[in-house]
Parts: structure tokens; C-alpha cells; sequence
């Protein structure tokens, strides 16, 4: 029997099995995925403001923003009530609207389901009439084919006329 080590690997392996997932302390600091990617944004915002052109863009942004959010802050500051109600009303409006546009949809797609079956019918409709054009034609045609026999002394009793339609018999002088 082999003499038992202090730190075996694979006792302490088979002892616990998840131990290669965790995470050995080596005295270095934990960052979280969060902090990496705010540093990782901020050095990528940093690298950026290299470009003398990107600095100044960022500060007119800047100010501006700063002035837009200072006159809505003084705003509020004079008239929360009044802003909150204004807030509100913009708010039933948007609301009001979004409804009417609902509706609308609602009505052109019903609108557009009643036409598809419209459409539905009238090409059912021409196909029924194409079909009977067809037999039509077909009967126009046998027709045709008899006076031509008839007409040039030829005996026109078969028993199958659609078959003599697509034979042409020679002429007998």
C-alpha cells in the first residue's frame, strides 16, 4: 500500500469533485462584471476624448444638456403641480392617440379581410366562368369541324366528335 500524501490531488479530486470550478483566492482583488465594464467604458471614453474634434462635440453636448435639464429643473421648481398636470396631460393625450391609431389598424385589417374574400369569390367566380368558356369553345369548335365536313361532302356521324376535332381528314375529290 502506498504511503498517503499530505496533499494528494486525487483524494482531495475525488473528495470534491466541483473543485476544479472554483476559484482560488491569489490574494488579488475580486472585479465583478459590472465594475470591469464600467472601467472598460470609461477607458474606452477616454481614448475618445483623444480627438480634440470629439472633446469639443462632447462639451457643446454637454452644456447643452446642462441647459435643457436646468430649465426643466427651474421649471419644475415654479409650478410642480402645474408641471405634473402638464406631465399628465401629454400623457392622456399620447394615450388617446395611441387608441386612435389602434382603431384605425383595427378597422383597415378588417377592411382588408372583407377584400381578400371579395377577391376570393370573384377569382373563384372567373375560374368557374373560364371553365365554361373552355367547354364553349370546345363545342364552337366541333361545330366548326362538322360544317367544315359537312360543307365539303364528307361523312360527319362518329361517335366521338372530340375525337374528330383533333383529326383533319384529307378532302376526297
Amino acid at each position: 500500500m502506498e504511503p498517503r500524501q499530505e496533499h494528494d490531488p486525487k483524494v482531495e479530486q475525488t473528495a470534491n469533485p466541483n473543485r476544479q470550478f472554483d476559484q482560488l483566492d491569489g490574494g488579488s482583488p475580486k472585479i465583478s462584471v459590472v465594475t470591469g465594464m464600467l472601467l472598460g467604458a470609461l477607458v474606452g471614453g477616454l481614448l475618445a476624448l483623444l480627438s480634440s474634434s470629439n472633446r469639443e462635440q462632447t462639451k457643446q453636448s454637454l452644456s447643452n444638456a446642462k441647459s435643457s435639464v436646468g430649465g426643466i429643473v427651474n421649471e419644475v421648481k415654479q409650478d410642480p403641480a402645474g408641471k405634473a398636470s402638464q406631465v399628465i396631460e401629454q400623457v392622456k393625450s399620447a394615450s388617446t392617440k395611441i387608441q386612435e391609431v389602434s382603431t384605425d389598424v383595427q378597422n383597415v385589417y378588417e377592411k382588408v379581410v372583407g377584400e381578400v374574400d371579395t377577391v376570393k369569390e370573384d377569382v373563384t367566380k372567373i375560374v368557374e366562368t373560364a371553365q365554361e368558356a373552355k367547354s364553349d369553345l370546345q363545342n364552337i369548335g366541333e361545330k366548326v369541324v362538322e360544317a367544315k365536313d359537312t360543307a365539303l361532302g364528307q361523312d360527319t356521324t362518329t361517335t366521338d366528335s372530340s375525337s374528330d376535332s383533333n383529326k383533319q381528314v384529307p378532302p376526297t375529290a
